[in-house]
């Protein structure tokens, strides 16, 4: 499969530029431009971007949406992707750096900070530092469990979920290089991942979806306190973290080691139980082999952003894990529809909650356009589509 660099090829591609796309167009798609002109088409106020007719805002769901928007400015340099993140933090952030809307009951609602700090990068301003600090603030008196692993929330009493944990430590990873309290903000971040390895690493590599330290959760076996499987998105946004991490953490981290030999088995265990027919990884990722599960489009994305940023950092074997991730992109890619607007859907996503067993994680419905699903797709199809991205 043949990789196209971003600045060379929107030229070629205006319509997708003009936040729109042509059935009639011959030049390749650059499926991550056309998703994310298509998202910000589709949202073109981000305060839109909140859960399912809820009104919250300054949650995971915009909190991803301008993380993958980030990624997209540095690699095309188009302003369009900055401006748009920079009217979403501006709606948040007062003149003063008070954020009205951050509730700090919930990893889910630390992520929109990392934005807040990338405003923070480019313009110096005070009232994103304080902003930042505000949020950072918020892990002071955060529930924890006797270990010292966050709870994903106040209303879910004693567990550690796998995506909580990118939730919260992607932003204070990066609070840590870029405003401070790097010894507190490192060891923190460094301790959230190892403790969610050591509760839900299965020999394969993989992670459960959560770890319930009281065993109480509908979900939870009665005697580890773990969850019955490896959801695709749940893990995808730890792969995320662990793809990312090494960008923020000092060269002389104790923990980078230990760390790194996670990323390298979690990249052979995915490696594992790639789907051989289409080359995604599927809702419940380590049992490809039974017939009612199915391809998920935003864990793919994911796992893709993980793998090829560990062959381009040199974490992992080129000549190994690229087939991997080509064919990846290439069953992914098929999941992508031009709909009668000219903009791209996204099909076969899963946003949900820990589930009871396997037949509910594969029982649920076949989602078109989640947050999730959209963005994980932008940053699947970014990282192959843009030879120059790291």
């Amino acid at each position: 499969m043949r990789q196209f660099s971003l600045k060379a090829t929107i030229f070629i591609i205006v319509s997708l530029i003009q936040l729109g796309t042509s059935n009639a167009q011959t030049g390749p798609i650059v499926w991550s431009v056309a998703t994310a002109n298509s998202f910000i088409k589709k949202f073109p106020n981000p305060d839109s971007i909140c859960w399912r007719s809820k009104s919250t805002h300054f949650d995971w769901q915009a909190g991803y949406a301008m993380f993958a928007m980030e990624k997209m400015w540095r690699a095309t340099g188009n302003i369009n992707y900055f401006n748009y993140i920079k009217r979403y933090v501006d709606q948040q952030v007062d003149e003063a750096g008070n954020i009205s809307d951050f509730k700090p009951n919930a990893l889910d609602h630390f992520i929109p900070g990392y934005a807040i700090i990338f405003m923070y990068e480019q313009t110096h301003l005070e009232k994103y530092k304080i902003a930042a600090k505000t949020i950072f603030n918020g892990f002071k008196s955060y529930p924890r469990n006797a270990d010292g692993g966050f709870w994903h929330g106040t209303w879910a009493t004693n567990q550690m979920w796998v995506d909580g944990v990118f939730m919260g430590q992607i932003f204070m990873a990066r609070y840590g290089k870029i405003i401070g309290d790097s010894t507190i903000a490192f060891n923190e971040v460094t301790k959230q991942m190892k403790l969610i390895v050591e509760h839900c690493q299965k020999p394969n590599g993989l992670l459960l979806h959560a770890w319930d330290e009281s065993k109480k959760a509908h979900w939870a076996d009665k005697n580890t306190g773990l969850a019955s499987d490896v959801w695709s998105e749940g893990l995808g946004w730890y792969a995320i973290l662990i793809a990312d991490i090494f960008d923020f953490l000092p060269k002389n981290d104790p923990n980078k080691a230990i760390i790194l030999s996670h990323l390298k088995k979690l990249c052979k265990g995915l490696k594992g139980c790639q789907d051989p027919k289409t080359g995604m990884w599927c809702q419940v990722v380590d049992k490809p082999e039974l017939s009612d599960n199915w391809n998920e489009t935003s864990g793919t994305g994911m796992f893709i952003y993980l793998i090829n940023k560990s062959i381009e950092k040199g974490y992992v074997s080129r000549s190994e894990y690229e087939p991997v991730i080509k064919n990846a992109y290439s069953g992914m890619i098929k999941k992508a529809k031009i709909n009668t607007s000219g903009l791209v859907d996204i099909y076969d996503c899963s946003s949900i909650g820990v589930q009871d067993n396997y037949t509910v994680y594969v029982n649920q419905p076949k989602e078109v356009n989640t947050f999730a699903g959209v963005t994980s797709f932008i940053l699947g199809t970014l990282s192959i589509e843009n030879k120059n991205y790291k």
